[in-house]
């Protein structure tokens, strides 16, 4: 039993309206708006032909035989071809590198 000037038959519906403006309004902000198209990124160029790409030095992981020195003669002048063959794709990779990037990227 409800006291009729407490609890009015009309503040039901009035209170279930006023909740459902307050969730509806509270989605109202989430929507996302409607932006601009992003540019599409730009074609890639190539900047090295690729015929001054230098040849990847051969594996020699065949080549191993279990004896330490044997295969420490097969290991040596790989790992310093190896070295030498990073240190020119280097060379051609830094010479790609935009004039106005290069004097903002961090150095290692």
């Amino acid at each position: 039993m409800r006291h009729t000037q407490v609890h009015s038959p009309g503040h039901r519906p009035l209170g279930a309206f006023l909740a459902l403006a307050l969730l509806l309004g509270g989605c109202a902000g989430l929507q996302k708006h409607p932006q601009a198209a992003p540019e599409p990124p730009p074609e890639p160029v190539a900047c090295v032909d690729p015929a001054q790409i230098p040849l990847e030095p051969p594996m020699v992981g065949q080549k191993f035989n279990g004896d330490a020195k044997h295969d420490l003669q097969v290991l040596a002048p790989n790992a310093k071809a190896l070295r030498d063959w990073g240190q020119k794709l280097r060379v051609l990779l830094e010479a790609c590198e935009p004039p106005a990037a290069a004097g903002s990227s961090p150095k290692p």
